[in-house]
């Protein structure tokens, strides 16, 4: 896998604390709009592929670049600050050759 770009996932673990990670990724920002007959709903922002050994689940935080932050309590500082995307979706593919290995994120 081709990476374009660094990220970092604030990965909550099962004690409910943070811990901060960086990983090399492929960096896509997405356009979208959905539109239903109550009006619009939200839409994926962004879709990251992660080295497939990554960890990451469903409703972490994940933010362009290499940002040391280390989330202490709320996080409501961290989404002031950095205006960190929720990860919405998690699918690890492991098919191909080892090299096209990678897990997908999407988040908004």
């Amino acid at each position: 896998m081709r990476y374009n770009n660094e990220c970092t996932v604030w990965h909550k673990k099962p004690d409910g604390n943070f811990v901060t990670l960086h990983y090399s990724c492929w960096w896509q920002d997405t356009e979208a709009e959905n539109i239903s007959k109550t009006g619009k709903t939200d839409v994926d922002t962004a879709m990251v592929h992660l080295p497939p050994d990554a960890t990451v689940s469903k409703s972490d935080y994940i933010a362009k670049g290499c940002i040391d932050y280390v989330i202490s309590g709320s996080v409501t500082e961290l989404l002031k600050t950095y205006k960190p995307l929720k990860v919405s979706t998690v699918s690890s593919k492991c098919y191909g050759s080892a090299l096209m290995h990678h897990t997908e994120v999407t988040a908004r």
